[in-house]
């Protein structure tokens, strides 16, 4: 079993976040907590509960394993918070712009 070093997990959780493009504001709405609460929590002034962690997991699309874990893997995190953020701006495409997204995308990575 391992320590929970929440110094890392606030850095780690506030990373995921702004590499996701969301603002403490929009944390704090959702969470209906204060802007100073998220601060105080990326930043290790205050402990988090488990409300908080789930909502983090579940916006970011992470385990709450992998916020709490001790290792890091800062190139896996970046590149499954990209991953993530391309899947939600394609929801946005029609289909037939999806459909020669995948085309031009085809041709780049030949």
């Amino acid at each position: 079993m391992y320590q929970i070093d929440y110094t890392n997990v606030g850095k780690r959780m506030k990373t995921l976040r702004k590499q996701a493009g969301y603002t403490q504001e929009q944390i704090a709405d959702a969470l209906n907590v204060t802007v100073a609460f998220i601060s105080n929590i990326e930043n290790d002034r205050v402990k988090m509960n488990l409300r908080v962690l789930s909502y983090y997991a579940k916006l970011l699309n992470v385990s709450i394993d992998y916020l709490l874990r001790p290792e890091s893997d800062e190139n896996g995190e970046k590149d499954d918070v990209l991953n993530k953020e391309i899947l939600r701006l394609l929801e946005k495409f029609s289909t037939d712009d999806k459909e020669k997204f995948v085309k031009v995308l085809r041709i780049l990575c030949k």
